[in-house]
């Protein structure tokens, strides 16, 4: 029998946040600063994999922020 919800298919992906300059319309040719977090929700230098559900947590407390997008990869 098929379950109604999809396991994820990725037990581990990749997080970072798109911050825009104040006063900027975010959009796909606004300027942006991308930065990319750890498991701990912190800014770190290169990309890291994290565990899917901790990653989806800190997108959603990241979440409405002001000038910044979150995308977890």
């Amino acid at each position: 029998m098929a379950c109604a919800v999809q396991p994820l298919s990725c037990p581990i992906r990749f997080l970072c946040i798109h911050r825009y300059a104040p006063g900027v319309r975010k959009g796909g040719t606004s300027p942006y600063e991308l930065q990319w977090l750890g498991k701990r929700g912190k800014p770190v230098k290169t990309k890291r994999l994290i565990p899917a559900e901790r990653a989806h947590a800190i997108a959603r407390k990241l979440q409405g922020t002001l000038g910044v997008t979150v995308s977890v990869l």
